[in-house]
């Protein structure tokens, strides 16, 4: 990983650590519900991607299972690009993810960003976002539009609530076998890389 990826990465997950502390403290003086930022934890399970249209940055409009590889491993991730505070971190994870999958010479793994505020986050939108973050070609940003979002994040068990109260959410898998890790909180992005790297092929 560059070193100037590696400084963003510790900057903005100092950052995030920054904000958790001020939520916490906000949350316990109002004695309202406590969001915090969860340390990095993973599990596998079944996640059958449907099919339901996204568009691209680039307004390439699709199904999702037609949009990502069949075969090839996906890293997919959840933001909003009007989000100030840990959307940045998850970006910064996965521009390090991003390096190091190039240095690694797998240049079949996908990236996918899908976001989570389709009324503000038009194409137009997450393609400014993703060339100011000077992503590479294999890291799509993608939105299925005001109608197509709730359900598509239920079918991936993104979960509901307050928009500015997600944590940072990895889904490393291949479509064609439906078997994904999902990694919550501030994920290392080697830690995504080897995940990507080592996924069992499909059966079939």
């Amino acid at each position: 990983m560059g070193n100037f990826t590696s400084a963003m990465i510790c900057t903005l997950v100092c950052f995030g650590s920054v904000v958790q502390a001020q939520h916490a403290e906000h949350d316990h003086d109002a004695h309202d519900h406590k969001h915090e930022v969860i340390a990095m934890t993973s599990g596998e399970e079944m996640l059958n991607l449907p099919d339901f249209p996204v568009t691209s940055a680039d307004d390439v409009t699709l199904g999702l299972r037609e949009m990502l590889p069949a075969r090839a491993p996906v890293i997919l991730s959840f933001t909003y690009t009007g989000c100030q505070s840990l959307c940045d971190v998850t970006n910064a994870i996965l521009l390090g993810a991003d390096d190091d999958l190039y240095e690694a010479g797998l240049p079949e793994v996908t990236i996918a960003t899908l976001t989570i505020d389709p009324v503000n986050d038009t194409p137009q939108q997450l393609k400014a976002t993703r060339d100011s973050l000077g992503s590479s070609e294999r890291w799509l940003w993608l939105t299925a539009g005001v109608r197509g979002t709730k359900p598509l994040l239920d079918a991936l068990r993104f979960p509901a609530g307050v928009i500015e109260d997600h944590d940072p959410v990895f889904l490393v898998g291949r479509a064609c076998s439906g078997r994904f890790t999902r990694v919550v909180g501030l994920a290392n992005p080697e830690d995504l890389v080897q995940l990507a790297a080592h996924l069992p092929e499909c059966d079939t």
